[in-house]
């Protein structure tokens, strides 16, 4: 079946189209990959959780009667990372003369025994399950350097806890 020269020009505009459509989607998917760096001395950082530097939202399973004391559970499928920056963004971490993990926590209390070791920027870690966090209320996420030195120094991101139970 012979196609009219119209008919060809305009299916070749609609694929120059696609493929122009295409392109940037999946470039912009590919960039976004990084594949893991290994902790190094000497290295700005920024914490994430569940992908944002500030004002995450982490959220919890408290079922039952909530008071202000109240702890629960974090809900499967949440994340904390750390990712390494040049400056002058600030705020930053900063692994120091001997940083070579970052442990990363909720700062609570109930929190003493609860860390994330990041051995690599760019590897997001699933926050466990098996916490105790506030079924509520706001809170912060922690990233030290380990070892410390004198130049070492945290980061930390703000969370909002909030009940999925309620």
């Amino acid at each position: 079946m012979s196609h009219s020269p119209t008919t060809r020009r305009l299916a070749a505009a609609a694929g120059v189209a696609l493929g122009a459509a295409l392109v940037p989607a999946l470039t912009a998917t590919a960039a976004t990959a990084q594949d893991p760096v290994v902790i190094t001395p000497n290295t700005f950082f920024v914490g994430l959780v569940n992908g944002k530097t500030a004002d995450a939202i982490v959220t919890v399973v408290c079922p039952g009667p909530i008071t202000p004391t109240s702890l629960g559970h974090p809900v499967a499928n949440q994340t904390a990372e750390v990712r390494s920056i040049l400056p002058p963004v600030t705020p930053v971490g900063y692994t120091g003369s001997q940083g070579r993990e970052i442990l990363a926590g909720f700062t609570s209390p109930t929190a003493a025994d609860q860390s994330i070791v990041f051995g690599a920027y760019y590897a997001p870690a699933a926050i466990p399950t098996t916490w105790l966090v506030p079924c509520g209320g706001t809170g912060v996420m922690t990233f030290v350097p380990e070892p410390t030195s004198p130049t070492a120094r945290g980061y930390t991101v703000t969370v909002t806890f909030a009940n999925i139970a309620v």
